[in-house]
């Protein structure tokens, strides 16, 4: 089974590693808050998905409150301390 890299940081943002071993350069960024749904489901204001060279997504940015988006159970198993590769900052 594959498991799923949770990082949280004290700020509350989180990242969602959707890859196994290195993380790859991430070429684009898509944020869910332009959606129309976002009137709806409140965390798609929180969203972002990264994409690689090929367009594939390789991971979920939390960039507001993690405990507000994020299912308990990936939080309870997240890493704490700096996300993958620092993509917030």
């Amino acid at each position: 089974m594959v498991e799923i890299a949770v990082s949280v940081k004290a700020s509350g943002q989180a990242y969602v590693a959707l890859v196994v071993g290195a993380a790859p350069e991430v070429r684009d960024s898509v944020a869910l808050d332009a959606l129309e749904a976002a009137d709806t489901i409140p965390a798609l204001d929180g969203l972002v998905l990264d994409f690689d060279h090929y367009g594939r997504v390789v991971g979920l940015r939390v960039t507001g409150a993690a405990d507000s988006i994020l299912a308990p159970s990936l939080l309870e198993a997240a890493e704490g301390g700096d996300l993958q590769n620092e993509r917030l900052s």
